[in-house]
């Protein structure tokens, strides 16, 4: 339990979570974003030679299209953005 913790305080300190921009519009495609992004990441570093990063960068697509789920228990779904 105390790894969990050690592992989720970690994540949350990483600047990638930071609170998304309010003027951002409500239906902001964020997802679909990531997906072809992360998919066009993935070939590039095919083209490189990194098979490793792109298959996880494949993975990455892959679940951008997957309906969103928390990380942990207590958070909301990803997506839900308070008003």
């Amino acid at each position: 339990m105390e790894r969990l913790m050690q592992a989720r305080e970690r994540f949350e300190e990483r600047p990638s979570r930071a609170p998304a921009p309010a003027d951002l519009p409500e239906k902001y495609p964020v997802r679909e974003y990531v997906g072809a992004m992360a998919a066009e990441l993935a070939q590039m570093a095919r083209f490189n030679g990194d098979e490793p990063l792109a298959r996880l960068l494949d993975a990455a697509a892959a679940l951008s299209q997957q309906p969103p789920i928390p990380l942990f228990a207590d958070e909301p779904t990803p997506g839900d953005r308070p008003s």
